[in-house]
């Protein structure tokens, strides 16, 4: 009789730690954002590489800045300039005022490696370029004189650290080098 009370108990032992365990796992899924589970939860994963308090955000700032300068033709002439936040993505559309050729020049700064997609659009032409981020010189792109064109680069998502600098230079003829459109694209 004892042997089989001992039996008992010990399985009552076991079923409640099973049970346990499984009310904790049940208990973590349910805790998590909607539409996740625990696995998918970032504080159960690695997180993604992310700049630390303000020093390296403003440290990007400057790389990126540095690699517009390294591309920047000697006779160009600003146009326009800004900065977004890779979260956000880049949407913007340009008015050229002077018929003069223009280049669109674009650095990204990122915590981690990242590539990103240009897309660059004018009436029904469309380009679309690959910018990767930390390149000590920026891309270039040529865009000649007419209408307005457009800028644009996918939002990464709201977590997603990193930032996106260009620049709108007019140029002379002259300096255009390689391919004078880089919209429509050069290949005959």
């Amino acid at each position: 009789m004892r042997a089989h009370q001992s039996l008992g108990l010990a399985l009552i032992v076991a079923t409640t730690a099973l049970t346990a365990g499984c009310a904790e796992q049940k208990n973590r899924e349910t805790t998590t954002e909607p539409g996740t589970t625990a696995s998918s939860n970032p504080a159960t994963t690695t997180p993604a590489p992310s700049w630390e308090g303000k020093a390296p955000q403003e440290d990007a700032m400057r790389r990126a800045t540095r690699a517009l300068n390294a591309v920047e033709p000697d006779g160009a002439s600003r146009v326009d300039e800004g900065m977004e936040n890779l979260a956000r993505g880049l949407d913007k559309t340009f008015t050229p005022k002077e018929n003069r050729p223009h280049t669109f020049d674009i650095a990204c700064q990122a915590p981690t490696h990242r590539t990103l997609t240009l897309t660059l659009s004018r009436g029904d032409a469309e380009s679309e370029w690959e910018v990767t981020c930390g390149d000590r010189e920026a891309d270039q792109f040529n865009i000649p004189a007419g209408s307005r064109f457009t800028a644009r680069i996918p939002a990464a998502g709201r977590h997603v650290q990193g930032l996106i600098q260009w620049r709108l230079n007019t140029v002379a003829p002259a300096d255009v080098e390689g391919c004078k459109d880089d919209i429509r694209g050069c290949e005959e």
